[in-house]
């Protein structure tokens, strides 16, 4: 293995209008040197048809290969396939559109726990649009990208093993909407203290259903997926820890 992949964690390239992969591993991205990686965060400035394959072997697109298409349809649809140019597993028609010619957008892809999710922004499991649960999915080694269908692409990509900023808390209302429980005591936390962002939680999409402190908000608290990698907060007991001064 090439170590120097290691330690490259974002790429800036350039498409073509020919609708031909490139993989962000002939850039020094490697998906597969990149422990827990199951997330990638980009932006992409271009007219229409921005195209991301997550497969499991480089050069082969028409297997094992999750196909994104974002901006497809002169700009107006945006669509999750199995392989390249084969039946959209999920579809979204854009009231407004994704792309732009003069200006970069910011997008998220995510792949854990069989599921292929697409978000809007910078921060992963927000703003998602597209998702799609595999029941027979393959490892995603290789991250390639394309546009064409008369639209080249400026694109900068950036793989992060978590989330920073975002820290898991042990609460949830994954048992019962609505009533978050203090874990492992199970406590209640109604009536208690509480510290939430205003409007939250707000249970977006239907599966958000775990607690974090978010430093872009003040470390105040906020409902996010479970399945997503965050940090974490180790927990001793005062006893254990040895006070000196």
């Amino acid at each position: 293995m090439n170590r120097s992949l290691l330690s490259v964690n974002s790429v800036n390239l350039s498409t073509r209008n020919d609708y031909v992969y490139h993989y962000l591993h002939d850039k020094g991205i490697d998906v597969r040197s990149v422990t827990n990686t199951t997330a990638v965060k980009f932006s992409v400035q271009a007219c229409n048809d921005a195209h991301i394959a997550l497969s499991a072997n480089k050069g082969l697109d028409t297997t094992d290969t999750y196909e994104i298409v974002i901006g497809g349809w002169t700009d107006s649809q945006s669509v999750i396939r199995d392989c390249k140019q084969c039946q959209h597993k999920d579809e979204v028609h854009h009231q407004s559109h994704p792309l732009d010619c003069n200006q970069a957008h910011q997008f998220w892809i995510s792949w854990t726990n069989n599921y292929i999710r697409v978000g809007l922004g910078n921060i992963i499991g927000e703003q998602q649009f597209m998702a799609w649960n595999d029941t027979d999915p393959h490892p995603v080694n290789y991250i390639a990208i394309a546009t064409g269908f008369g639209a080249s692409g400026a694109w900068s990509f950036n793989i992060n093993k978590y989330s920073t900023g975002k820290f898991w808390v042990a609460a949830t209302d994954i048992t019962t909407e609505g009533e978050w429980l203090w874990l492992p005591s199970h406590t209640a936390m109604s009536g208690g203290y509480t510290d939430w962002v205003p409007n939250e939680p707000n249970n977006q999409y239907g599966y958000q259903h775990c607690m974090v402190v978010d430093a872009a908000t003040e470390m105040k608290w906020r409902d996010d997926n479970c399945e997503e990698n965050r940090n974490f907060i180790c927990e001793r007991d005062v006893e254990d820890i040895n006070v000196i001064g």
